[in-house]
């Protein structure tokens, strides 16, 4: 979910939230002419107990904690996502020392970042550029949508394929939209289940983020662990320490902050 990590989400995602660097996309093994809107549909089902559960969201709550691939902690994001194009995150340090903040109410955007040390101090506030603010918006649409195909106006959901994420034969839907924000998930080709997802950075990296274990929160399927990877080498481990569904988030969380 939630997404890009910094460490971006994807609820199944996600994270978008979850920015490292560059992995090889899912091996081809053939093609075949399987439309993507019968892959997300069956996605969708298996992301849910019932249908209801997915209409009834509305906006979410993620508290991840990280590793790196030696085991040494990676700090603290908290990711907040609301109607209709609204995303927070919140990245800490290790020890807590900092804190930098990312944030759009889907018309603009900014970053705070806090000395924690120096209570009192206050934060140094800088705006984000329109082109990333759009990217943004589309983050937070797609993690809402559990793995809905972007309107048309905003861009398109394509089959990529069959492949092999972690030896569990999937298949493969790109997601591009018009802002530049760009994915690829790929769902086991049994289950339908997420097994994978690419996410394509402006500077044309990719992150693998790779789900270890799910867990169920009022009926829909979430990450639990996650493995990140940089080609072929495993560069981190994720986990969804708190999953929040339609939990009430304020107005003033995504309200531009004071100088």
């Amino acid at each position: 979910m939630v997404g890009t990590f910094d460490p971006p989400m994807d609820p199944l995602r996600t994270l978008a939230v979850l920015a490292l660097a560059a992995v090889l996309p899912a091996q081809t093994l053939k093609l075949d002419p399987k439309p993507a809107d019968e892959i997300i549909s069956k996605a969708r089902t298996a992301a849910s107990k019932e249908p209801k559960y997915l209409e009834r969201v509305t906006s979410l709550h993620f508290e991840i904690k990280s590793v790196d691939k030696d085991g040494k902690a990676g700090g603290l994001v908290v990711l907040q996502i609301a109607p209709p194009y609204r995303r927070r995150q919140l990245n800490y340090n290790p020890d807590y020392s900092a804190e930098v903040i990312q944030t759009t109410n889907g018309l603009e955007g900014w970053t705070a970042q806090r000395d924690m040390t120096a209570p009192g101090s206050r934060a140094a506030v800088g705006i984000i550029r329109f082109e990333e603010v759009a990217r943004l918006r589309d983050m937070a649409s797609n993690d809402l949508g559990f793995f809905a195909a972007p309107d048309p106006a905003a861009g398109t959901a394509s089959y990529k394929g069959e492949g092999n994420v972690g030896g569990r034969k999937t298949v493969s839907v790109e997601y591009a939209y018009r802002s530049g924000f760009r994915l690829v998930r790929h769902f086991d080709a049994q289950s339908y289940q997420l097994a994978a997802t690419d996410y394509f950075q402006p500077d044309g990296k990719v992150l693998r983020q790779q789900i270890e274990e799910i867990q169920w929160v009022e009926g829909l399927a979430f990450p639990k662990k996650e493995k990140l990877f940089l080609g072929e080498e495993k560069v981190a481990e994720i986990t969804y320490e708190k999953v929040a569904v339609n939990p009430e988030i304020p107005e003033e969380a995504f309200a531009f902050p004071q100088r």
